[in-house]
């Protein structure tokens, strides 16, 4: 077996980290400074936070005197592994990572602009700074594809198995065009996700073992983790503007606080992932748990209280897929005993109220209104649709008078965007992915750290899943979490089916090609 050739490049041993010399190297001396002045000015944030917001009581100046230097102990102790990793993933990208990147700069948003505008000036400035990067993935596309043997192992890839459920999904969408409300806004945004599922099926088609998929899934949580981490460097720069509403948001490009809470959820299940691995046997541990402390953090002072919840259930349904099921019981008596009969009790109702009324909670902070009227609309057209990513956003929104631009809900926009028509491959292809990420879990003909691998995919999906009811994650341009999930089904699909089940024995890490 070579399973370990997956863990040994980034595994340093379990010797304590001053002994391995670490600290002596110029290098680390940077990144230890850099901590922290980073330190310092986390520090000032959310002190600034602790005067302005006096409503945490202690809990924000307790978090300080706490958390912080905790948090940057372990930091101090993980950057040279942390530096490490990074630095062996330099080597292993490929060109194809170049357009996963591309991808993500086209998403980022410098304005927000309402109905009228949009409509009035599709094409603008800042628009431009979103479509460049597209038509660049665009052109590459086409000059590698060129080449015959490329093409049609991308079309294998791109109309087979799970990923193809999502291409038949993407050209409903484009269809959908013919009988939309704002017919050149429903094909731009389709187009945007055509092209979003092709560079799947380009990666899938070049990439060979699980080992080279493992740099996929690094690639894109580098992505999100420099993302969240700019959003905390933003807070001594704006903290006004960064807790406009009393919870984070980044300002250049703008992210909004749902996006922090699901990027510090699905990162703080992988930390845990990490730190409660299917073998018993867990590494790097200083490193996790920083991650796990930062990730957490966030996630809280997000305030995204579908994300805490999406965070609870993946920790829930991790615990039980790794056979801690005692650990699920004891938590969740425990926890239930301590909110019940402690003031911590009303401390997380006030949290979760979010200096809300009765009113606003019952409605579901105006979800309630906006999904109401958008099931009449599908209820008149139940297997078309009114055209995707235009009939929430130029048509309900418009008759509610509201600016905002999506329906607060993968699912709610499916249905009224393209119907039973896109909802029923879309539903496929998730729910193939749910599917052999599971199996993948529990198939002992996998290598230890394939199923790890799964194993962790997993616990960031559940997130991803519950996160969907109640804002557009999934169905609007670039969902590179769920995508770079599909990727990782699909490849332990086309291992199941290569392999034949009868006197299967463990693989490792190069015994499976990953076209065809």
């Amino acid at each position: 077996m070579q399973t370990e050739q997956l863990q040994i490049p980034l595994d340093y041993g379990r010797r304590a980290w001053w002994r391995q010399g670490a600290l002596s190297s110029k290098s680390t001396v940077v990144w230890v400074l850099l901590i922290a002045a980073l330190g310092f000015m986390l520090i000032s944030g959310l002190f600034w936070v602790a005067l302005n917001y006096p409503r945490f009581g202690m809990a924000a100046p307790v978090a300080i005197v706490v958390i912080v230097p905790l948090a940057l102990i372990s930091g101090v102790m993980a950057v040279p592994r942390l530096a490490r990793k990074t630095s062996a993933l330099w080597p292993k990208l490929r060109w194809w990572h170049a357009l996963w990147v591309l991808l993500y700069i086209s998403t980022l948003v410098f304005r927000i602009r309402d109905q009228e505008a949009t409509q009035a000036q599709p094409l603008d400035a800042w628009t431009l700074l979103r479509i460049i990067p597209e038509m660049i993935v665009g052109l590459w596309l086409m000059a590698r594809l060129y080449r015959r043997k490329e093409a049609v192992a991308w079309i294998r890839c791109m109309f087979g198995g799970i990923p193809g459920a999502l291409t038949i999904f993407a050209l409903v969408c484009c269809a959908s065009t013919l009988w939309s409300v704002y017919s050149a806004w429903t094909l731009y945004k389709s187009l945007e996700y055509l092209l979003d599922v092709s560079v799947l099926g380009v990666a899938l088609a070049n990439i060979w073992t699980l080992e080279d998929y493992e740099v996929l899934f690094d690639w894109t949580w580098l992505i999100f983790g420099v993302e969240l981490a700019w959003v905390w460097l933003q807070v001594p720069l704006w903290p006004s503007d960064s807790f406009a509403d009393s919870r984070i948001r980044g300002l250049i490009p703008a992210t909004g606080s749902n996006a922090v809470g699901q990027s510090g959820a699905f990162f703080a299940v992988i930390a845990l992932c990490r730190l409660l691995p299917l073998s018993r046997r867990r590494t790097n541990t200083s490193l996790y748990i920083l991650l796990f402390v930062f990730s957490f953090l966030s996630l809280l002072i997000s305030q995204t209280r579908n994300a805490v919840g999406a965070f609870l259930f993946a920790v829930v349904l991790v615990l039980i897929l790794s056979g801690r099921i005692l650990t699920v019981i004891t938590g969740s008596v425990v926890g239930a005993l301590t909110l019940l009969f402690t003031p911590l009790g009303g401390i997380v109702i006030a949290y979760l109220q979010r200096e809300q009324n009765a009113e606003a909670m019952k409605s579901l902070t105006g979800r309630a209104e906006v999904w109401t009227f958008a099931l009449q609309q599908f209820a008149a057209h139940p297997l078309l649709g009114m055209g995707a990513y235009a009939a929430g956003r130029f048509f309900i929104m418009t008759k509610l008078g509201t600016d905002t631009a999506t329906l607060h809900s993968d699912w709610i926009e499916l249905l009224v965007g393209v119907g039973l028509a896109g909802l029923i491959p879309f539903v496929a292809a998730l729910g193939g992915t749910w599917w052999y990420l599971i199996r993948g879990v529990r198939d002992r003909a996998l290598s230890p750290h394939g199923r790890q691998m799964a194993y962790e995919a997993v616990g960031v999906l559940a997130v991803i899943t519950v996160h969907s009811f109640f804002n557009v994650e999934l169905v609007w341009h670039v969902p590179l979490l769920l995508f770079v999930l599909v990727g990782y089904a699909e490849l332990l699909r086309r291992r199941r089916v290569r392999v034949p089940r009868a006197g299967l024995r463990p693989v490792g890490v190069r015994s499976y090609s990953g076209v065809g």
